[in-house]
């Protein structure tokens, strides 16, 4: 991607929808990663949050703050699991709090890495807004283990919440034809219909 030159700025298109893959932390840090996608299929990572120790409504507030039009929020399988204290889930409480999201399949780990690898081909990332964002994409590791020096799952580290939600995207944005996302807007005397 680098030696591409895909790493530069890459500004927020008001003319786009704009797509959110979120990887949900408790104790953990929640990361979110910004993008669209034109309708050659090129997606444009135009931003990147991550945090800890915070409720959802901050990450609500820090996604009304950017001025983005957004169209989905796609959330990891967890995110549909009831809470113990609340008796819902945090897909429910985003719903709650305005957002339209998309709870993704559970997929084996390998096959969303897999996806992942073909859709960072199509990506363009702004270099300042998504630099956390991509330091963890390039420190993203599996485990050794030390007894058979094989290497095996990903190592659950600081680096691994970035690049779970960029696997969210890929497997998100996956499922949608770009051509569904640009369906021509209907007019009538009332106004734009969908």
């Amino acid at each position: 991607i680098r030696e591409q030159g895909r790493i530069k700025p890459v500004p927020h298109d008001p003319l786009l929808p704009t797509f959110t893959a979120w990887d949900l932390g408790i104790g953990d840090a929640m990361a979110i990663w910004c993008a669209q996608r034109e309708r050659s299929g090129d997606v444009r990572v135009i931003d990147y949050y991550e945090n800890s120790g915070e409720g959802l409504g901050h990450y609500v507030n820090w996604l009304n703050a950017r001025g983005y039009t957004f169209e989905r929020h796609y959330l990891p399988h967890d995110a549909a699991a009831r809470e113990l204290g609340t008796g819902k889930s945090r897909e429910e409480m985003l719903r709650s709090l305005g957002l339209a999201t998309e709870v993704l399949p559970a997929l084996p780990v390998e096959d969303g890495i897999e996806a992942t690898r073909m859709f960072l081909r199509r990506c363009w990332f702004d270099a300042e807004k998504c630099r956390t964002g991509l330091d963890a994409l390039v420190s993203y590791k599996r485990r050794l283990n030390s007894r058979t020096e094989e290497y095996g799952t990903p190592e659950h580290d600081w680096a691994s919440h970035g690049a779970d939600a960029m696997r969210y995207m890929a497997m998100g944005l996956k499922s949608k034809p770009v051509a569904d996302q640009f369906k021509p807007l209907k007019y009538d005397n009332r106004g734009i219909n969908d």
